[in-house]
């Protein structure tokens, strides 16, 4: 029959191992430093990873996709006539949902109308059919522009020489096609169409300082 002390010494060895197998499960599932330190668990590290990759690339997406090609338009209804603006330009100085450029503001029409209708439209926001100043200003509206024809301010009226809407003369400086009286333009093109066809427009005015 064995004695207490052999009894006391087997449960103590007994409670040495089971001690021992969980501390070396403990240790399985730690990763440790150089210097003897615990470090965090390696799936909770991968999977932090993960989400800050994830949340990185989420980031640069959204950011990317404020961008618009050019000719793309983003509608910012600001009266039922005279809205939709283009992304990338804006003014401080010009009035919201205006882009500006070389000292003016423009905004491209959602609507269409005759040369007349057209010119009143920006009228009411105290402006102009775009005039066209320099080669800048054209390839710029061109390019904003796309393929859709909008009106621009310049008029041949009958038995007078093509004029743009402050009274000025055009001194033919670009080429313009067509056979009207209303000049619009594309892409592609300046060219001049009967006055009451109905097209989008460009209004334009000085940008305030």
């Amino acid at each position: 029959m064995r004695t207490r002390e052999e009894l006391s010494g087997e449960e103590n060895s007994s409670l040495h191992m089971e001690r021992g197998i969980q501390k070396q499960t403990r240790n399985s599932m730690m990763t440790t430093k150089s210097d003897g330190s615990l470090q965090v668990p390696v799936p909770c590290a991968v999977l932090t990873v993960v989400i800050i990759v994830i949340l990185v690339m989420t980031i640069i997406a959204l950011s990317v996709g404020q961008y618009n090609c050019p000719g793309k338009y983003v509608k910012e209804n600001t009266s039922p006539s005279v809205t939709s603006m283009p992304l990338g330009l804006p003014a401080s100085s010009c009035p919201h949902s205006w882009i500006g450029y070389q000292g003016k503001c423009y905004i491209f029409s959602n609507t269409t109308g005759s040369w007349s209708i057209s010119q009143n439209a920006c009228s009411s926001h105290d402006s102009t059919l775009a005039q066209i100043d320099s080669k800048k200003d054209l390839i710029f509206l061109k390019r904003y522009a796309g393929n859709v024809e909008h009106w621009i301010g310049l008029r041949n009226e009958t038995g007078r020489a093509w004029q743009w809407t402050n009274g000025k003369e055009f001194s033919g400086w670009f080429n313009l096609t067509g056979s009207g009286n209303c000049a619009y333009l594309r892409n592609t093109e300046v060219s001049s169409i009967n006055c009451q066809k109905e097209l989008h427009w460009i209004c334009s005015k000085p940008i305030k300082h």
